[in-house]
């Protein structure tokens, strides 16, 4: 018996510290944020925990892995907690536990195997992989504002930062030098490196300074996080790369494979770039209305470690020209040459515009001679 309220004086102290104190890292206290605050959850602590709840949780009252849900899930249990006195009855809540219904979305069905203080990115190839809520929101810190503060994040560099300043360093956690990434998956983070030749500018700012298809308020200058093209497709739906009904949790459609020419498989493209000034462009305009060639099949959306303009030929759909080669060579504003085969064409090289001037063409042309 006497264990027993050593045990539970224990507990009191230890609620007591985390909501009376600011964090070491932040400049907040657990009022400050969204589960502290007690006009949202009236009982602040004990809107979560309960005595010792049950067996292998944080005193909660249910496996955290159904948890978050009470609230964040349907409605019927958030009407239920409001009668209970848990969360205010003014309090707007979206369902996210539904976005998990998507056919794409981060795989939280793989349960018990987040582990408190684990170390990201995962150093064990045989690690399974995972995603759980805390692996992307702390629950004693996240605020409306920050979703992710509390959290450690992932540098370009694959170092560990505290706290997360950007956006990436979050995603970086999982999707850049992680040893069980999946082979069909690559490291995102060198594709950002902005010691690249070009990529898009999640990390630092891009190099083109000429891109005429951006549609305002973008400019060259502008820079664009991971989830303005991963996300929800449902515009009204929980914001954030919960699920979605396109592959690879994407917000809009986007078609990675050749065959179509209709301007609706490139609408994620399209919602940044206008589909007017690029499909009026001649080369553009005869790979994609032409021959249904998709966007990837030249480019890559994250970033190229080997060519300008984020180009990075697809190997599906191209193959080396009759010259063995297999390169894009920059000529210069808007012009370019292409040694590939490809939508059944040979380009040793495919000089654009007509007109352009290619010195190792020129070259080559001599060596014949």
């Amino acid at each position: 018996m006497i264990m027993r309220r050593q045990y539970f004086l224990l507990c009191i102290i230890a609620l007591v510290a985390v909501w009376s104190l600011p964090s070491a890292l932040y400049s907040l206290s657990f009022r400050d944020t969204s589960h502290g605050d007690t006009s949202k959850l009236p009982k602040s602590c004990g809107s979560c925990h309960r005595g010792h709840g049950i067996v292998n949780t944080r005193m909660l009252p249910t496996s955290k892995d159904v948890f978050c849900f009470r609230c964040h899930g349907e409605s019927l249990s958030r009407e239920q907690l409001r009668q209970d006195g848990l969360i205010s009855s003014d309090v707007f809540l979206q369902n996210i536990r539904r976005e998990f219904d998507k056919p794409f979305r981060h795989p939280i069905e793989m349960t018990g195997r987040h582990v408190y203080g684990e170390t990201l990115p995962e150093t064990d190839p045989s690690m399974p992989r995972h995603a759980e809520c805390v692996d992307c929101h702390h629950h004693h810190y996240v605020t409306r504002e920050n979703k992710h503060l509390g959290l450690k994040g992932t540098n370009v560099q694959g170092q560990q930062v505290q706290p997360i300043s950007n956006e990436y360093e979050l995603c970086f956690n999982c999707h850049s030098y992680s040893a069980n990434l999946p082979s069909d998956q690559t490291n995102k983070a060198t594709l950002f490196d902005i010691s690249n030749p070009s990529y898009h500018p999640v990390v630092g700012q891009g190099k083109n300074n000429n891109v005429s298809s951006l549609l305002s308020p973008l400019t060259p200058a502008s820079m664009i996080k991971c989830t303005d093209c991963h996300g929800n497709d449902d515009v009204f739906g929980p914001k954030g790369p919960h699920g979605s009904n396109y592959e690879r949790l994407l917000k809009k459609k986007f078609v990675s494979t050749d065959g179509g020419s209709s301007s609706d498989q490139y609408e994620l493209c399209f919602s940044c770039h206008a589909s007017a000034s690029i499909l009026s462009d001649e080369i553009h305009s005869r790979h994609v209305s032409g021959v249904g060639a998709s966007c990837r099949t030249c480019h890559n959306p994250h970033g190229s470690m080997q060519y300008t303009h984020l180009i990075d030929l697809n190997n599906i759909s191209i193959s080396p020209s009759s010259g063995f080669a297999l390169q894009f060579n920059d000529l210069g504003d808007r012009a370019g040459e292409c040694y590939l085969s490809c939508h059944g064409r040979d380009h040793n090289p495919g000089i654009y515009p007509s007109n352009a001037t290619s010195p190792l063409s020129i070259q080559r042309r001599l060596l014949k001679k």
